[in-house]
C-alpha cells in the first residue's frame, strides 16, 4: 500500500512538474514578439481543424432555429422567442423571431434594438442595407440596427477565424494559459489600431473555441465595453463543428442565451434569400422608406 502511495504521490508530482515547465515554455511574457505570433496563428489553425477543416472554410452559409432568451439590466428574463437564424458569410443575415411571451412590456431583438410584444418579426441585413418584416409590413431597418449588424460581422466567430485574422495590420499575439470553466484552454489575442481588441479562449484538448471576449468602445458614450460569448455544446452538422448553445454578456451583464434544436451548414437558400425582393415576397406586401 505504501509502495502505491509512494508511486501515486510521485505521478502527480512529475506531472505538476512537468505542466509547470510547459506554461513557462509558453509563457507570452517570455518569447519575442516574433514567437508569440507564431503560436498564435498556430492555435488558430488548430481551431479552424477543429471546427471542420476544409468543410468550415467552404462552408458559406449556416441556417440554425431553436430557442432564444433575453435578460435585462437587472438580469431578469424579459422574454423568450422561437428563433431562426440565416447567413451567407461574411456579411448577409436573416433572423426570424416569434415572441410568445415578454415580461415588462418589450422584448428587445438580438440585433439592434426593435421591440416587439409579441407575433413575428423578420430582420433583413445585407452589408449596408437592412429590412424589417413586422405586422406592417416591410420598412428600412433604423440605421442603428444596421451600425449594430455591422459590428456584429465583425466579431462573427467565422469571419474572424478565416478574414479578420489574416487582415494587414491585424496583430496577433498568444495570451498564455488559464482556465475557463474547469478547462484548460490558450488565449490568443487579434488586435488592430482601429477595431478594438479580440481575445479568444481556445479548448486545450479539442481546440475548439470556447470564449471569445470583444473590447471595442461605445460609439454613443465613447466608454470601453466588453463583451463576452461563450460556445458550448458543438455538435457536428454536415463535417461543420457548430456550438448549439451560444451566451452572450455585455459588460458583466447577461444579455442573451441562445439554444439551437437544429442546424446546417449547407443548407442550399434560395438565390434572393438576402435580398428586399425575397423579403417582400415572402410577406406578400412591399417594402417603405
Amino acid at each position: 500500500m505504501r509502495v502505491r502511495i509512494a508511486q501515486t504521490s510521485l505521478a502527480v508530482a512529475l506531472a505538476v512538474l512537468f505542466f509547470a515547465a510547459a506554461a513557462r515554455a509558453q509563457n507570452p511574457d517570455t518569447m519575442s514578439p516574433e514567437q508569440s505570433t507564431a503560436k498564435a496563428k498556430q492555435l488558430l489553425q488548430q481551431a479552424i481543424e477543429a471546427l471542420g477543416g476544409q468543410a468550415f472554410r467552404n462552408s458559406t452559409e449556416l441556417s440554425c432555429e431553436g430557442r432564444l432568451a433575453q435578460f435585462g439590466h437587472g438580469g431578469e428574463m424579459m422574454g423568450f422567442a422561437n428563433y431562426r437564424n440565416y447567413w451567407h458569410f461574411p456579411d448577409k443575415n436573416r433572423t426570424e423571431y416569434i415572441v410568445n411571451s415578454t415580461k415588462g412590456g418589450i422584448f428587445a431583438v438580438l440585433i439592434g434594438n426593435l421591440p416587439i410584444k409579441g407575433g413575428t418579426l423578420v430582420q433583413l441585413f445585407s452589408g449596408d442595407r437592412g429590412w424589417v418584416l413586422d405586422k406592417e409590413g416591410v420598412n428600412e431597418a433604423p440605421a442603428t440596427s444596421v451600425a449594430d449588424f455591422q459590428e456584429a460581422v465583425k466579431h462573427n466567430l467565422r469571419n474572424v477565424l478565416l478574414l479578420r485574422a489574416n487582415q494587414e495590420g491585424v496583430y496577433l499575439r498568444y495570451g498564455g494559459l488559464a482556465t475557463v470553466d474547469l478547462h484548460p484552454v490558450d488565449w490568443v489575442e487579434i488586435s488592430d489600431q482601429e477595431e478594438g481588441a479580440i481575445r479568444l479562449a481556445l479548448d486545450r484538448s479539442t481546440h475548439l473555441p470556447v470564449r471569445m471576449v470583444v473590447t471595442s468602445q461605445d460609439r454613443d458614450t465613447g466608454q470601453m465595453d466588453e463583451d463576452v460569448i461563450i460556445f458550448s455544446n458543438y455538435q457536428p452538422h454536415e463535417g461543420v463543428q457548430t456550438p448549439m448553445q451560444v451566451t452572450k454578456l455585455h459588460n458583466d451583464r447577461r444579455a442573451y442565451q441562445l439554444f439551437y434544436s437544429s442546424c446546417n451548414a449547407n443548407p442550399n437558400l434560395p438565390a434572393d434569400f438576402f435580398t428586399k425582393e425575397g423579403l417582400e415576397k415572402s410577406s406578400g406586401k412591399s417594402a417603405k422608406k
